[in-house]
């Protein structure tokens, strides 16, 4: 059987079966270290794949490090360091792997990461790995499965940015692949969240259907979208009035959004969307946690959702 045919999470439960590990889904593994826990987590990226055609290598540098970096904001941690293993064709130009370095120290600077080490081969596509290493307290470290029914589903932001920088591009924008690459790992977000009660997030790396699917595997719980809620940014309303594309493809069924999405305490959602707003944050209460399946609910009606969603290997 070829692994098309199973997907990325059957992929991941099978691999998981064989050496008997047990922990639960996170966007980053942990090691305890006293009160603290080390936070280790990896991500890749291929050229054909996720760096669109015509980008500047120095964006792309700076997506690689942040979407690395991503999976530390979302268990509400801090990035301390990373590492790099790079694959090249022997063809690949010095200057582009240059730039592209220089993206990755530009994001890793902003964070206060160090590069520590690191591996290089050549091999017939370019293709990165990145590992970040951070930490949390015990205490308030982040977990998909501090999850609970009635709780509020609420995300950090606004959504829609890069899928309408990916149809900007492929609709010839001189911008477009620029705006698309265009992400920042939510450290501050996941900090403040993590420091004001907040349990359970994950990033948005693959969407929030995608997000909504993979929590109801882990957890049984089911989730009510309010598609009048969405914080729907500028750019996605632009692109869907310029290109037609629904609200709904991008803002819900779209991967490369690095947003947060969480659950909170409904009675305590006010004072926390209060508290964020003067730290120069948003959060917006988007759904709500349930027993049942996942749901939109869209002009009156409750439309089941559970078909859709991102996964590698898989298209809806």
């Amino acid at each position: 059987m070829e692994v098309q045919r199973l997907g990325e999470r059957k992929l991941i439960k099978l691999i998981r079966s064989l050496h008997g590990y047990s922990w639960a889904n996170s966007d980053s593994a942990y090691i305890d270290i006293g009160n603290k826990r080390m936070l280790i987590t990896n991500d890749s990226i291929t050229a054909k794949t996720h760096i669109p055609k015509g980008a500047d290598p120095r964006d792309a540098g700076y997506f690689f490090a942040a979407l690395n970096l991503s999976d530390i904001a979302a268990m509400g941690g801090t990035p301390k360091y990373f590492m790099s293993s790079m694959i090249l064709p022997g063809s690949t130009d010095v200057r582009y792997l240059k730039d592209f370095e220089l993206g990755v120290k530009k994001c890793l600077a902003k964070y206060h990461v160090k590069i520590i080490g690191g591996d290089l081969k050549k091999g017939a596509e370019l293709a990165m790995t990145g590992i970040a290493i951070g930490e949390v307290k015990k205490s308030s470290m982040m977990q998909r499965l501090g999850i609970r029914a009635g709780q509020a589903l609420c995300v950090t932001g606004e959504l829609g940015d890069n899928a309408a920088g990916y149809y900007s591009w492929k609709n010839g924008a001189k911008n477009g692949a620029k705006r698309l690459l265009d992400i920042e790992p939510m450290i501050k977000e996941g900090l403040f969240l993590s420091g004001n009660g907040v349990k359970a997030a994950m990033d948005l790396s693959d969407g929030i259907y995608s997000a909504i699917r993979q929590l109801k595997d882990e957890t049984g719980l089911g989730f009510d979208i309010y598609f009048g809620e969405l914080p729907v940014s500028r750019a996605a309303k632009e692109a869907k009035r310029k290109y037609g594309i629904s609200i709904e493809q991008l803002c819900l069924n779209f991967g490369g959004e690095y947003e947060l999405i969480f659950t909170v305490n409904q009675s305590k959602f006010g004072a926390l969307k209060a508290k964020a707003a003067k730290h120069g944050l948003k959060v917006t209460r988007i759904g709500k946690v349930t027993r049942g399946g996942n749901f939109i609910v869209k002009g009156g009606k409750r439309i089941n959702i559970s078909k859709y969603g991102y996964e590698h290997f898989i298209t809806d």
